[in-house]
């Protein structure tokens, strides 16, 4: 009996061990997403960065 415990203990020990390994490697793949994310945006502004420029100087505020 105290051998079948201890197989299902450490069952779960090991389950929970990579669960907790896959959360980490989810955070790791989604900061890396919004850092890609946050790159092209950067990229864009300051690519665009003129002609956004351009565009809001035709903008009038007040009307």
């Amino acid at each position: 009996m105290n051998n079948v415990l201890e197989r299902l203990a450490r069952a779960s020990f090991g389950a929970r061990h990579v669960t907790s390994r896959e959360r980490g490697a989810s955070m790791v793949e989604y900061s890396i997403l919004v850092a890609v994310i946050a790159g092209v945006v950067f990229a864009a502004a300051t690519f665009m960065g003129g002609q956004i420029s351009t565009l809001m100087d035709g903008v009038n505020l007040h009307t």
